[in-house]
């Protein structure tokens, strides 16, 4: 019996060898009536070898991420690549996007871009007029959104992911009151307040206390994720002696235990901030550290994309939804 070969299938499909291979291997950028015909006549000419079930046109997916080079971000765009190979298994493409967080205008116009030319958009910006217009216009043109680490009111996306971070600032204000028992400056050293995350920690965080009574007095401390910023205005305040505790919304985390230590209080000052990294888990272990809260930006990446794919692929999106439970690391639970 004469052997089926590559050559003969792309012969009786009228297309290229390369045509061929591609549609076997779904590596996408055929037409699908193309694809179609070939997984079809391979199917009756009975080629020996694995064949795709059905053919799935390619997904374009853009992902706007922050340009900050935090760990957060980092992973989080690692994350996404890895999320792409494992959930998208050769029927998806991913386009990344970098963008500032005090740019977005330069944000609202990549997004009317992209509605215009990609399946699908998963997104992280700040709640600026122009970038809440610019969801909706998507939106309105049928391309699924999904808003990431921060949710944009006044926006209709597919689906948002993310942790609460309102109840993350309400979690540390919660902790802050219970193990500060004596009276101090509360120093809420936080990102741009033009981003809704760092609003929400910190409101979180300042309602906490407020209900409870608290004789922590809050101070907001506007680091803008720059590290000079940061020391410097962390560094004035140690200076009045009057400091009891410490809660970092965003980066820094090095810098503050740093400042802290050479004034004497590291372990004293009650000290929480935010991410799950070596520095962290340094700090922690030190003792320099008294918790951090985890966002876990791998499972962030994953569910957006799992979210994102089952909606283009099946029309509705998992029950499972989008939101993310935040964890308490401690230095007894860090692991060996």
């Amino acid at each position: 019996m004469k052997k089926i070969t590559l050559a003969e299938v792309a012969r009786q499909a009228g297309v290229g060898e390369a045509t061929v291979d591609r549609v076997l291997n779904e590596r996408g950028n055929v037409a699908p009536a193309t694809a179609e015909r070939v997984l079809r006549i391979a199917r009756e000419l009975g080629l020996k070898r694995v064949l795709p079930d059905e053919w799935r046109r390619l997904r374009h997916v853009e992902v706007f991420l922050s340009d900050s080079d935090t760990y957060f971000f980092k992973q989080l765009s690692q994350s996404f690549m890895a999320a792409a190979e494992t959930l998208g298994k050769r029927r998806l493409v991913l386009h990344r996007t970098f963008v500032g967080e005090r740019e977005p205008d330069r944000l609202a116009k990549k997004l009317t871009q992209a509605a215009a030319g990609r399946d699908g958009i998963i997104l992280f910006g700040s709640d600026h007029p122009a970038v809440v217009a610019a969801v909706n216009a998507a939106t309105d043109q049928g391309v699924p959104v999904i808003t990431l680490v921060t949710a944009l009111p006044g926006t209709r996306p597919l689906a948002h992911v993310g942790i609460d971070q309102y109840a993350a600032g309400r979690t540390a204000g919660w902790l802050l009151d219970q193990w500060c028992r004596d009276p101090g400056e509360l120093l809420v050293v936080c990102g741009p307040q033009e981003v809704l995350v760092h609003r929400e920690r910190v409101r979180g965080c300042r309602e906490r206390l407020a209900e409870s009574g608290s004789r922590l007095l809050p101070l907001v401390l506007e680091g803008r994720e720059r590290n000079e910023l940061i020391e410097s205005l962390v560094r004035e305040r140690l200076a009045s002696g009057r400091v009891a505790a410490v809660y970092n919304t965003g980066p820094g985390n090095a810098i503050i235990a740093r400042l802290l230590a050479r004034r004497g209080l590291a372990g004293r000052c009650i000290f929480i901030g935010h991410e799950r990294h070596a520095t962290t888990e340094a700090l922690l272990r030190q003792g320099q550290m008294h918790l951090t809260l985890d966002q876990n930006p791998r499972l962030h990446a994953f569910r957006a994309l799992e979210l994102l794919l089952c909606q283009l692929e099946q029309g509705t999106p998992p029950a499972a939804g989008g939101h993310i439970d935040f964890s308490l690391i401690t230095r007894e639970n860090l692991g060996h």
